[in-house]
């Protein structure tokens, strides 16, 4: 009855322009992309990866020589999509569902541990903040609730409302036996009733998208067609997006890189980049000497002599009219100084243009750093943060709907499925609190008689409440024996109790 299903979502996208093939396969339902989204799309992957071809393939003429090179790349699109994906969600995020002994609340906690989703979404929410958004989606091997994930160019929308995804078609591609295979995985709705739609096709080239083919060529347990009947309130996946106004095409559903407005800044970062190193290759000593000195000859004795090693590359040979005698150092100053002041004055263009403080990203000679220091909760960065998180944290919520609503099918669990408004996503915000800043806060607020001695030690140092409450005993013991010492060195000053 109820039928398994896989992730359906592995693998990388064949650039073979699925886009147009996919609105040729179906009829009844239109994708709501267009080639430019995914062109950027497709762009924004190459950038993460380190290079782009239009850019770092370098063909110039040089000395009436073609030169060809790959330009340096800062892989800024990668420095900065992982900054932003840490600042977003971490080890310390703490989700409840309805209360923290619920049976909702255990079963998503089990879900999460098993599909090791805290380890996954760090790396997960770095691609979707490269690519501009990407899917997770609940799905079951027949026996436990499992949790998949895809990047923005294997997801195809096929119809959305201003806010939400409700249908998509997932594609998987892949080799195997020296042909081609892509998986589709239609998600669609079809009244109350959710269908996913499964169809394999074959091709003998990487660009094309070929001719359907049987499922059970590859997948001999996987159903052409799963109907959920009024079992579900949404969409098994949601789609997670950056929270950036999508200012390349304003009725696209897709997101936008969080670099996506900063590429100009990236390519003149990577031209900067690459001449500070060619600088450093081109300014390495350069001797000029007479040609005989880097010759063996014949002194007159008969005997072999070399001046200099000709394999040395600091000498350069001379044959023209030079005193035989004459050694010039033509080495020129590295222009280091000038070169990393210009890379930082771009970086913080480069910051200010992701959303990021000016500051945030500082280059000198041991290469790129990102800034570590508390940041300030009305900073740039900060702010980037809290919006991206919203966004986030309310896509979570459905998800944890959609996982559980899978598990009742499933009879994994016979709990109430929750609202979102009863589920918490208490993102860590210690990148915004200094340690010190909140210990005086809480201290001076106790002894000004304005918070409990546990709340204040339990908010100052960040601990649970039993935990605080065993400090507060701690330290009652600690002034009752303090004040059984001062009564016992008072009784002996004043010569002990009288009779």
């Amino acid at each position: 009855m109820f039928n398994k299903l896989i992730a359906g979502v592995k693998g990388v996208m064949r650039k073979m322009g699925l886009l147009k093939t996919l609105k040729d396969i179906t009829e009844h339902k239109k994708v709501t992309a267009n080639d430019d989204d995914y062109t950027r799309i497709e762009m924004w992957r190459s950038l993460y990866e380190g290079k782009f071809d239009e850019w770092h393939k370098l063909r110039y003429i040089h000395n009436n020589q073609e030169i060809r090179r790959t330009m340096l790349s800062m892989g800024m699109g990668k420095v900065v999509s992982k900054y932003i994906a840490k600042l977003i969600f971490n080890e310390k995020c703490q989700i409840t569902v309805s209360e923290t002994d619920s049976e909702a609340n255990k079963f998503i906690q089990e879900v999460f541990e098993h599909n090791n989703f805290l380890e996954k979404i760090e790396r997960y929410l770095e691609y979707f903040m490269a690519l501009g958004g990407g899917a997770m989606k609940v799905y079951h091997d027949g026996q436990d609730v499992k949790l998949a994930f895809a990047a923005a160019d294997a997801f195809y929308p096929l119809s959305n409302d201003s806010e939400n995804v409700d249908e998509a078609v997932f594609v998987n591609s892949f080799q195997k036996n020296k042909k081609y295979y892509t998986l589709l995985e239609w998600n669609e709705w079809q009244g109350n009733d959710y269908v996913i739609t499964n169809e394999l096709y074959e091709s003998d080239s990487p660009q094309e998208l070929g001719n359907k083919v049987p499922l059970s060529l590859l997948y001999p347990d996987l159903e052409k067609r799963i109907k959920f009947e009024s079992g579900l309130s949404r969409p098994l996946f949601v789609y997670v997006k950056t929270n950036i106004a999508n200012n390349k095409n304003m009725t696209s559903p897709l997101g936008l890189s969080v670099f996506a407005n900063a590429l100009d800044t990236m390519k003149t970062l990577d031209l900067m980049f690459d001449a500070f190193y060619q600088e450093i290759k081109l300014g390495k000593r350069r001797i000029i000497v007479p040609a005989s000195f880097l010759k063996t000859v014949t002194d007159e004795a008969g005997n072999l002599v070399q001046y200099f090693d000709p394999s040395d590359e600091a000498f350069f040979g001379y044959d023209g009219d030079m005193d035989d005698s004459k050694i010039t150092d033509s080495s020129v100053e590295i222009r280091s100084s000038d070169l990393i002041a210009s890379i930082n004055a771009m970086l913080r263009i480069f910051a200010m243009q992701s959303g990021l403080s000016a500051g945030t990203f500082t280059f000198d000679e041991n290469g790129l750093k990102t800034a570590t220091e508390v940041i300030s909760e009305k900073s740039e960065t900060y702010q980037t943060k809290n919006s991206h998180s919203m966004i986030f944290g309310q896509t979570l919520k459905k998800l944890i709907i959609s996982i559980l609503e899978v598990a009742r099918m499933l009879g994994k669990y016979s709990g109430e499925i929750p609202n979102e408004k009863d589920i918490t996503i208490d993102f860590d915000d210690s990148i915004a609190q200094d340690e010190d800043a909140i210990i005086n806060r809480y201290t001076n607020g106790k002894n000004q008689g304005m918070v409990p001695l546990l709340i204040a030690i339990q908010r100052a140092y960040n601990i649970p409440e039993q935990e605080a409450e065993k400090w507060v005993q701690m330290i009652r013991d600690d002034e009752k024996a303090a004040r059984v010492v001062s009564d016992t060195e008072a009784s002996q000053l004043f010569g002990g109790n009288e009779e």
